[in-house]
């Protein structure tokens, strides 16, 4: 019930601080010298310097390496890379995750695979395939996880039902399985 109730309490506030703003995805790979956006273009809009938005992933791999973003992804992205600090993603289902930012939050429904090796980095998706937390001070928090592998330090593993435990080769790790 708490899980619940902090999940819904942080989606709120994402959803509340994304009010009113836009942010276009783009496939990087798709992206052409004719088409490229001016500056312009690509400033965000609001007062705020940050990028808010949101899109639909279509199956594709993105990057997210803007500081301070805050995005609201629907439909399935292939993979999300967040390279950036101060990041807050709230995605669907992403087939792979991989963070090296610092500073970041995601909530998801569902995630394939997650690797985690930057600092302070929350995660919390419904359920998780497998997810190797490298780094330091990182948590994450599921209903469901497959296989769970713990490299770094003082990390935090909290699920409620599949793998029966972790793999811990950190240091003041703290591990609660079903």
């Amino acid at each position: 019930m708490k899980k619940t109730i902090a999940t819904a309490s942080i989606a709120a506030l994402l959803l509340v601080g994304l009010a009113g703003c836009t942010l276009e995805l783009r496939d990087p790979s798709s992206a052409s010298e004719s088409s490229a956006p001016t500056d312009e273009e690509n400033e965000p809009s609001g007062s705020n310097s940050s990028n808010f938005g949101s899109g639909a992933c279509d199956d594709r791999d993105l990057v997210i390496d803007e500081e301070g973003s805050q995005l609201v992804l629907t439909g399935t992205c292939a993979s999300v890379t967040i390279t950036a600090d101060n990041v807050a993603v709230n995605l669907e289902t992403a087939g792979e995750v991989t963070v090296s930012g610092n500073y970041v939050t995601v909530l998801a429904t569902d995630i394939g695979t997650a690797n985690l090796s930057g600092t302070n980095i929350a995660i919390n998706p419904d359920t998780i395939g497998s997810i190797e937390i490298g780094g330091e001070y990182n948590t994450l928090t599921t209903k469901s996880a497959e296989s769970v592998s713990i490299t770094g330090d003082y990390n935090i593993a909290n699920w409620d039902e599949g793998a029966a435990s972790a793999t811990d080769t950190g240091t003041g790790n703290t591990v609660v399985g079903p």
